[in-house]
């Protein structure tokens, strides 16, 4: 399981880290 950050998400990205963490199982981290 790989780790993934994001910085700024805005309205684009937040379904983008939804996505991975609830559907690939990836631990997300979320700076906005």
């Amino acid at each position: 399981m790989a780790s993934v950050a994001f910085l700024g998400l805005g309205v684009m990205g937040y379904p983008m880290a939804g996505h991975l963490k609830n559907k690939g199982g990836h631990d997300v981290t979320v700076y906005n």
